[in-house]
């Protein structure tokens, strides 16, 4: 099985395509069928549409066809109502244990006798990446601060940067300039660079914080709305969490529930109810304990996923739908 949904989403706030892996054991599919559940619905509500299902440890039940419709057929009807289209899910059966149709298409004569499909790289492969927009204003998330805090490790998101820019680090609102010591003279969307910053107090720059064009900085807010799944426990009005953004956290209160919603069709069931069962989706409007950079999830997909999490566990992820900026 997966591991804890904490670490999911650190690497899925960065993701367009996800692999879910799960076992063809006897009975092991259906005891942690709710995991499975569990962990398709967060990738699913972190807006992550296309997915691989490796049908993991074929091994063990002699390559059977019989059970890789069985599991097929019932986690495929799940993702179906889950909001998942039957042409963005490829299911591949396989062995991490004989490394059987992972890297390579299979060899296995009593697999290859009724499957002739991709191995799970050829659907890594296919992949669909998100378009890359460089007309919009040039940000930089910064992934890791190295040394002294003077260089930085960050991916471009969105727009180009060029050697000597001056730039606006958020959300402390300060100016910085980029030393002349880029890869190449202009660096464009999907670039993982590494840069040095002058004229900025090192000690004050973290992971997350955002670099932005001066004239046209990122959104900061202390008020977000966002449209989530709950997962393990009902999620009620006032309640306190953390949340998380890409790998930084903050404390937050869920102060109104706006709506229960329909998980296929996304219209309004209920509004403003006390509280959302787990398994449910919700528009929920959160207060934050200080500001953040956040955008809108259909303007910046990177800075539009968030996760709440309570007394160790996650409760609701999901995605921004409205940021809030005058008042708290």
């Amino acid at each position: 099985m997966s591991p804890d949904l904490y670490n999911i989403f650190t690497s899925a706030s960065q993701s367009y395509g996800s692999i879910l892996v799960v076992n063809a054991t006897k009975e092991e599919f259906e005891t942690g069928f709710d995991k499975t559940r569990e962990h398709a619905l967060f990738i699913w509500s972190l807006g992550i549409t296309q997915l691989g299902v490796a049908i993991n440890k074929m091994d063990t039940v002699n390559w059977s066809e019989e059970r890789f419709e069985e599991i097929k057929t019932k986690l495929g009807l799940f993702l179906k109502q889950t909001g998942y289209k039957e042409s963005d899910v490829t299911f591949v059966p396989c062995s991490g244990l004989k490394s059987e149709n992972l890297a390579t298409k299979a060899n296995e004569s009593l697999l290859t006798n009724w499957y002739n499909g991709p191995c799970l790289m050829d659907v890594i492969d296919s992949f669909k990446p998100p378009e890359r927009v460089i007309s919009k204003p040039w940000k930089l998330c910064i992934i890791d601060v190295l040394g002294s805090g003077f260089s930085i490790v960050g991916r471009v998101e969105t727009g180009q940067l060029r050697v000597g820019n001056k730039v606006l680090v958020q959300p402390q609102g300060e100016l910085a300039q980029i030393k002349n010591e880029l890869p190449q003279l202009i660096t464009l969307v999907g670039d993982l660079i590494s840069v040095s910053l002058t004229g900025y107090d090192a000690q004050t720059i973290y992971s997350d914080c955002i670099l932005s064009e001066i004239s046209l900085p990122i959104p900061i807010t202390s008020v977000i709305e966002a449209r989530v799944v709950v997962m393990n426990f009902p999620i009620n009005r006032g309640q306190q969490v953390v949340l998380h953004y890409q790998n930084a956290y903050e404390s937050a209160v869920i102060s109104r529930i706006l709506a229960e919603l329909n998980k296929s069709t996304g219209l309004v069931i209920m509004k403003n109810p006390r509280i959302v069962k787990k398994n449910n989706y919700a528009l929920i409007k959160i207060n934050l304990s200080r500001p953040i950079c956040v955008e809108v999830y259909s303007e910046f997909r990177q800075l539009g996923r968030v996760m709440l999490r309570s007394g160790g566990t996650t409760i609701a992820a999901g995605l921004v739908t409205k940021v809030n900026f005058n008042k708290k």
